[in-house]
């Protein structure tokens, strides 16, 4: 069974919402693809860049606060 995007430290609702828009469903994925594809794939799929989004990303995969 998949993992939430949303048990990736820092990553909520909203988040784990903006993935599934963007076709990445598990934490599994976003792992996989890294932060920088997964957060080029947010921005494709129509959530405005900001650089604490993308922070928040990579700090939470790699299980910082």
């Amino acid at each position: 069974m998949p993992t939430p995007v949303s048990s990736i430290r820092n990553l909520g609702p909203a988040t784990e919402a903006a993935f599934a828009k963007a076709g990445i469903h598990s934490a599994e994925e976003v792992q996989a693809l890294g932060p920088d594809e997964a957060y080029r794939r947010l921005i494709q799929s129509g959530t405005p860049p900001h650089f604490i989004g993308y922070y928040v990303l990579v700090m939470g995969l790699q299980g910082r606060p």
